[in-house]
């Protein structure tokens, strides 16, 4: 639901709106058991700002917007329903397959050369793609080289503010529409830091702002099947940004 709204819709929502739509995303199925007034004394905001949320949204009330979540899970269960295990495992041969050949062997070494100078190395995604970030902050580490990744959206934006020439970002967004994301990804490249982002290869907002773009295959990106396997694209591009390093590295030590 969240990757269907633009950026634009999302920063025009406010700190109230975002909290009901974050609700909304994750409790759908509750949701489609509440009335207007209980989902508002849930959230803790008025019945008013839910019809504002509704109606930014591009819904005439909380009918329609009910209405669009109950045909978005009823796709989905019957994904599931249709899906066998070789559909599963042929999704994400074809998902690394088209990813690699979307990979640009020149912009990988542009990053590499920069991470082997004495650049400030960050990390930054939310959800699910926060934990693949996770695990590449921490393969570097293994190779003792100091990064950081942040999970608090508002140390991130601060962290953002004082960056220079000499930060590199790692921004990474599945839909490549997060808003937490494409702002920190803005910040730092008004601060001059080099923003690399990862996200599918349809137009997104944070493929307008990287200095160097990696696509992953869209029609994985767009799964509904397999949450967690849509991110293997993005650690794929990590793992092979990251191996590369080590690599260029072992050959100048």
């Amino acid at each position: 639901m969240l990757s269907s709204i633009s950026i634009d819709t999302i920063n025009s929502l406010t700190i109230s709106e975002l909290d009901v739509l974050r609700f909304i995303q994750n409790n759908r199925k509750l949701v489609l058991s509440l009335s207007v007034k209980k989902l508002a004394e849930t959230t803790f905001v008025s019945t008013a700002t839910v019809m504002r949320l509704c109606k930014k949204l591009g819904y005439s009330g909380f009918t329609e917007l009910k209405f669009h979540i109950r045909e978005e899970l009823s796709q989905m269960e019957k994904a599931h329903r249709d899906a066998t295990f070789t559909d599963t495992l042929d999704q994400n041969v074809k998902a690394i397959v088209e990813t690699a050949a979307m990979l640009d062997e020149k912009k990988i070494l542009k990053i590499v050369e920069l991470m082997l100078k004495p650049t400030n190395i960050h990390f930054f995604g939310k959800g699910l793609t926060a934990t693949v970030l996770e695990y590449a902050s921490k393969q570097l580490l293994t190779y003792n080289r100091a990064n950081f990744i942040y999970k608090d959206t508002h140390i991130a934006y601060l962290v953002a503010e004082s960056m220079t020439e000499n930060d590199l970002l790692f921004a990474c967004s599945l839909s490549g529409n997060t808003h937490q994301v494409v702002r920190m990804a803005q910040i730092a490249k008004s601060r001059r830091a080099t923003v690399v982002t990862i996200s599918s290869n349809t137009g997104n907002e944070l493929s307008k702002i990287g200095d160097y773009n990696f696509s992953i295959s869209s029609e994985e990106a767009c799964s509904n099947r397999q949450d967690i396997s849509s991110r293997l694209p993005i650690l794929f591009i990590l793992n092979i940004i990251i191996t590369t390093y080590v690599n260029q590295k072992t050959k100048t030590d």
